[in-house]
């Protein structure tokens, strides 16, 4: 199996702590406050209309997260909390994915700390197109890069992110069956240049009640 990719329209306005309110684990209510700040924010009015393409999953969001084996087969990983917020005055989406330090896939498990990914998304205008940049915390000892591009475009209700090829061939990451209260994701690989796409790695995410 080539490396997992590291996680890398309408909300509902919540606070910040109520929205975590009756979570157990400790560190997750600081670490999702801490990205919040004030709130979910909102699109500005002069932001391009496809600010709302993203901008659909403000909120939080748990995610089901499943991995495919070497053999083919999937097996249930680490679940996460997704969090997005409109930011740079709502011109832009920006996201935070967590797995606490007691709840991480194996993959991960050696970090011995929580595992934080975030991303900004701004479209841009003048080429018709999204511009994502993700950043991790695995200080370079994860499966998986700490940072990295994506160009994104909606197409037939998916949104579907590509990443320059490198060693491991030609990836991208698409989003689907989009809707209020959940949608789909999957995270492929291709080695014959987009001939063929090998899905990696995939999950359910279910918006969390406020």
């Amino acid at each position: 199996m080539k490396r997992p990719i590291l996680l890398c329209a309408i909300f509902a306005v919540l606070s910040p702590l109520s929205a975590l309110a009756g979570d157990s684990e400790p560190s997750h209510p600081a670490a999702i406050a801490a990205f919040l700040g004030t709130g979910f924010g909102q699109a500005h009015e002069k932001a391009p209309a496809e600010t709302e393409e993203f901008g659909q999953l403000v909120g939080i969001w748990d995610a089901e997260v499943e991995m495919r084996t070497q053999g083919g087969s999937w097996q249930s990983s680490a679940p996460g909390v997704w969090v997005w917020k409109y930011a740079i005055g709502g011109f832009a989406v920006s996201d935070l994915w967590y797995q606490g330090a007691d709840n991480l896939p194996g993959y991960l498990a050696h970090m011995g700390r929580d595992y934080l990914l975030t991303a900004n998304r701004v479209y841009d205008v003048a080429n018709k197109k999204w511009k994502v940049a993700w950043m991790a915390n695995g200080a370079g000892k994860s499966m998986g890069m700490d940072f990295g591009t994506f160009d994104a475009n909606l197409a037939d209700g998916e949104i579907v992110m590509s990443s320059p090829a490198d060693m491991y061939g030609m990836q991208r990451v698409v989003f689907y069956e989009l809707s209020e209260d959940s949608f789909r994701w999957k995270s492929e690989y291709s080695t014959d240049e987009g001939k063929t796409w090998n899905t990696v790695m995939r999950m359910l995410a279910t918006r969390r009640d406020g």
